[in-house]
């Protein structure tokens, strides 16, 4: 029987999201300096076919172009404007190829700004600006959202609340993490202790972490997590560290069968969602899926 949410299939497995959407935009030739998010306009089938890739590989659920595209950060492109339209066109390019019984994702990340007093933002301004990318992703429409790499707890909760007043679909929440000798810690210095009390008290249903490190520290920081909460734990690591070639290229340290290597690793540790972030492709997701078709 084909699930009807992402809360019946976490009841009966791990759950397998894709894995990194820049990469896949760099290797179909998005040039440096171009908004990402334009592309759900002008390249609809570079979009698509990254996509289906992911879904083919084996993931659960796919998440939309999405990532940079809320109106604050649009603004560095002149954008700002368009923040609807781009998020909107985001939702529908990924539900266009799903596959039944698959689910899409609404991805959200930082605004790339600080609150005050570092920046010059409130945190109202924030929940405005999640607010109408959230209804641009609703209507696309995404089965759930998904807040993620987020290195400011505060930023985080106002990313929350401005989705939950403009939208009832479930949100979950990934926070990135430094590994540190007291533990783990966002570059805002919130403890993972702290990000999920945060969480549980605002009732956000799937908390996790994402970006940073990768699998093997990842599997740590969701044990850390583990030992606090009984939610579903999201666990989406890089592909190892990023570093530059000679030709400006970036490419990641860890191959895939390191990376698939710790798959055990992060489901001991307490992951019920497995997926990729940055330097993975449908190649990590392929592998992983097979890995935990083992076991």
């Amino acid at each position: 029987m084909t699930p009807a949410t992402i809360f019946d299939l976490l009841k009966k497995r791990t759950v397998l999201f894709d894995g990194a959407m820049g990469t896949e935009l760099m290797k179909r030739g998005l040039p440096q300096g171009v908004c990402p998010e334009e592309w759900n306009l002008s390249h609809p089938d570079a979009l698509k076919d990254i996509h289906r890739s992911y879904f083919e590989a084996g993931a659960d659920a796919v998440s939309t172009n999405s990532f940079g595209a809320s109106r604050i950060k649009l603004a560095s492109y002149g954008l700002d404007g368009r923040c609807h339209e781009l998020n909107l066109a985001a939702a529908r390019l990924a539900g266009e190829v799903r596959p039944a019984g698959k689910f899409v994702i609404g991805d959200i990340g930082p605004t790339g700004k600080f609150l005050k007093p570092q920046g010059e933002y409130t945190e109202a301004a924030f929940e405005e600006a999640f607010a109408v990318q959230a209804e641009g992703l609703a209507a696309g429409p995404v089965d759930f959202f998904l807040i993620e790499t987020m290195f400011d707890l505060r930023e985080a909760l106002s990313a929350v609340r401005g989705i939950r007043s403009v939208s009832a679909l479930p949100v979950f929440v990934s926070m990135t993490f430094n590994r540190t000798r007291r533990g783990f810690f966002t570059l805002m210095g919130d403890s993972v202790a702290r990000c999920v009390e945060a969480f549980e008290t605002l009732g956000v249903p799937v908390i996790g972490a994402n970006c940073t490190l990768m699998s093997s520290d990842l599997a740590d920081c969701i044990g850390a997590m583990r030992q606090m909460t009984s939610k579903p734990l999201i666990a989406q690591p890089n592909a190892g560290k990023p570093e530059l070639t000679g030709g400006d290229e970036v490419v990641y340290s860890q191959s895939v069968e390191d990376f698939v290597k710790d798959v055990p690793k992060l489901i001991e540790g307490g992951a019920n969602i497995i997926g990729g972030c940055c330097g993975t492709n449908p190649e990590y997701i392929r592998m992983a899926a097979a890995a935990l078709k083992r076991l």
